[in-house]
């Protein structure tokens, strides 16, 4: 079997949890957008925004640098120092969040109760110090463990947000089961609202600690520092990188509430909702991606010292951009019946129009994801700092200008020009440092065709929206089985001579 195949099938088992889990929380979307009022889940997004940037902190880049260091000889002393460092900076910090909770709460601004804060303070806690019992999982290939767990923990969520923001209050006011309502009257709390989406998420978190438990009882509390030391130089640059990534991936949802107009949405916040509904429906893209990444970079290390790995990271590249140029167009052709499954209030598809943005930038980052190999493998991880960084710079200041001129367009084209920007330096730079024969011309030829069938669509209008539902998967298909007789047929790692030469 090939390499590539291996790969394919590695993210394919990685995938279980990742898909799996992204469909289940597609299942809270219409819960909370048929429950929640577009403000309510405006103040979620955000909230979920800041924890998104302060779990890069709790982990400072320690699970790539795990990987990196990890070898037969040090791996137990790599894993302790790690994952102590770990659990003693999200312990501090947590600590910090759940005593200012009051003030956090007030910064957030209307919507967010301070012991919405003192939930995620655990959350993240929690979120932390899985992350090297997580990555232990990765290295040793136990992928169907790693699945498990994450499947079961997701599966709880969204049972605890059925049972929080449907059935009680249901129940409550007489919808069925009668005879339970003065027993829910005792202990829930309908004016508590979205408080109910946090200790859902709490609770169900609270269950890895009892599944990882194996991983939890090999760890010892202490540092070796002759170890931890290379390590921390290694990771602080990843931190960085990692902090300003979250930063482009929810930069909107900080921004977007500040500097909305006020004849985009009622309030600021609502306005954040509606795109947040439109964003939500971008991730899909994300799901191929993020399965890659967890079989990949353990993947890129192993292979580091082959002298073929720069034509198999080619081959690589070209494989895992024409599958997600399929994704992009089943996507963004199918965006209708798409949102009429997942958004059942009319108010949250006020932004569905920037959909095949997002979409591209999201394909945008995966290709970034791919070329960000020759910097961790070259140990130039600076390198990925400063891609992030600029491309920070890019959220912020896109999203501050653009927003104001052409609304929600204006965070979609922000996130397009940060990944291609971040894409464009990462290339430059790479071809230099660590040479891999990239051929871009068929996948942007892919793409532009792409682009072209999903506008194109547009303009077909029927009446009758089963027939425009059928239309549109019609045409997926047949841009799906176009790609396969180009490029799926034969998929196999073919030696590329490489002399050094540039890519191109």
């Amino acid at each position: 079997m090939s390499q590539i195949k291996k790969l394919a099938g590695q993210t394919a088992y990685y995938g279980i949890s990742s898909i799996l889990g992204r469909v289940l929380n597609f299942l809270l979307l219409p819960i909370w957008t048929a429950r929640l009022e577009t403000a309510e889940y405006g103040a979620v997004t955000s909230s979920y925004a800041y924890v998104a940037l302060c779990l890069i902190v709790f982990t400072f880049g320690m699970e790539t640098a795990f990987f990196r260091f990890s070898k037969k000889e040090n791996n137990l002393k790599v894993y302790n120092s790690s994952a102590t460092a770990v659990l003693i900076v999200s312990g501090v910090l947590s600590a910090l969040i759940f005593l200012f909770a009051t003030p956090i709460a007030s910064l957030l601004g209307n919507g967010v109760k301070e012991t919405y804060i003192q939930f995620l303070g655990i959350i993240l806690f929690i979120d932390g110090v899985v992350a090297l019992p997580f990555a232990k999982l990765r290295l040793e290939q136990k992928a169907l463990k790693f699945a498990v767990i994450k499947i079961v923990v997701i599966s709880f969520t969204i049972t605890l947000n059925l049972l929080f923001i449907v059935v009680l209050p249901d129940i409550l006011s007489g919808e069925y089961l009668q005879g339970l309502q003065s027993t829910v009257e005792k202990f829930y709390n309908p004016n508590y609202g979205i408080g109910y989406i946090f200790l859902a998420n709490l609770i169900a978190n609270a269950i890895y600690l009892p599944l990882l438990w194996k991983q939890f009882a090999q760890i010892r509390l202490r540092i070796d520092w002759e170890v931890f030391k290379p390590m921390l130089a290694y990771a602080w640059p990843i931190f960085l990188m990692g902090l300003g990534g979250m930063f482009n991936e929810q930069g909107y949802a900080i921004i977007l509430e500040r500097v909305a107009p006020t004849d985009l949405a009622s309030t600021p916040k609502a306005a954040l909702g509606i795109f947040s509904s439109a964003f939500k429906l971008s991730v899909i893209m994300m799901l191929g991606i993020q399965a890659f990444r967890y079989a990949a970079e353990p993947f890129f290390f192993s292979h580091a010292d082959n002298k073929q790995a720069p034509a198999l990271f080619g081959r690589i590249m070209h494989y895992f951009v024409s599958f997600n140029i399929v994704v992009l167009v089943a996507v963004a052709l199918n965006i209708e019946l798409i949102s009429d499954v997942f958004l059942r209030d009319e108010d949250y598809k006020q932004a569905l129009f920037v959909l095949p943005i997002l979409l591209v930038a999201k394909l945008f980052y995966g290709i970034y994801v791919n070329l960000s190999v020759w910097f961790k493998l070259t140990d130039k991880t600076i390198y990925g700092t400063y891609y992030a960084l600029a491309g920070a710079l890019i959220t912020l200041v896109g999203n501050v200008l653009l927003i104001k001129e052409i609304g929600y367009y204006g965070s979609a084209v922000t996130a397009l020009a940060c990944y291609g920007t971040m894409s464009l330096m990462c290339y430059l730079k790479g071809r230099k440092e660590f040479p891999i024969p990239y051929n871009f011309k068929p996948l942007f030829a892919y793409l532009a065709v792409a682009l072209v069938v999903i506008y194109s669509a547009d303009f077909i209008e029927v009446s009758n929206v089963w027939l425009g539902y059928g239309i549109d998967i019609a045409i997926t298909l047949a841009f799906t089985l176009a790609m396969y007789w180009l490029e799926g047929r034969n998929i196999q790692y073919k030696p590329v001579k490489s002399n050094n030469s540039q890519a191109h």
